[in-house]
């Protein structure tokens, strides 16, 4: 194995996340949209994730103040418009407007979320770590959205036919073929 010359984050596949925040202007409500890749689930008692946001981001000064996000996984087929909102700034360009993604009404938290997105989880913050760079902010899902189409007879989801778009290495990839399922060794004798 080589060492690279340079440190990296090689940690891989991440998806992509349309993080969406509302900002209270007055009486008026300015929404916005961060793509992310910094993002993980950190426990399911409660369900947490985190999302991780350069400090000198629009976003992280709105949920720094608002408290809660919606996080919507993209799906390939909107890998254009996250590349839009990722050098779009949104204190001074509507997002929604530029890239014609849709809003949906959020159930548990005053923030919209993507319908164009498969799966988008209502997010409260509970804790906020500053890092060097970046502010990590710690939250509950509060509720979590499938579209119908994705969702099988079952009940479950159809993570396969969601085709969520990942990031890795500043390069846009496909995730969609599903393997094994979790502990499929011990159901044949390994």
């Amino acid at each position: 194995m080589s060492v690279l010359p340079d440190i990296r984050n090689l940690v891989f596949p991440l998806p992509v996340a349309l993080v969406t925040c509302r900002a209270r202007r007055g009486g008026a409500a300015a929404d916005n949209i961060i793509p992310l890749s910094w993002v993980g689930i950190l426990d399911y008692q409660p369900h947490t994730v985190s999302i991780s946001i350069g400090k000198q981001k629009y976003s992280a000064r709105v949920i720094g103040e608002s408290k809660e996000f919606g996080l919507c996984v993209a799906p390939v087929e909107l890998m254009e418009a996250v590349d839009r909102c990722g050098y779009a700034h949104g204190d001074l360009t509507d997002k929604f407007a530029m890239t014609g993604l849709t809003k949906a009404a959020a159930v548990k938290i005053d923030a919209p979320l993507i319908a164009d997105c498969p799966v988008c989880l209502e997010c409260r913050v509970t804790q906020t770590v500053e890092l060097s760079t970046h502010r990590m902010f710690v939250a509950e899902v509060l509720c979590t959205h499938v579209v119908e189409k994705f969702i099988k007879e079952d009940g479950s989801p159809d993570l396969e036919r969601m085709n969520v778009l990942c990031y890795a290495d500043d390069m846009y990839w496909a995730l969609g073929k599903r393997l094994q399922t979790l502990y499929y060794t011990r159901t044949q004798g390994g």
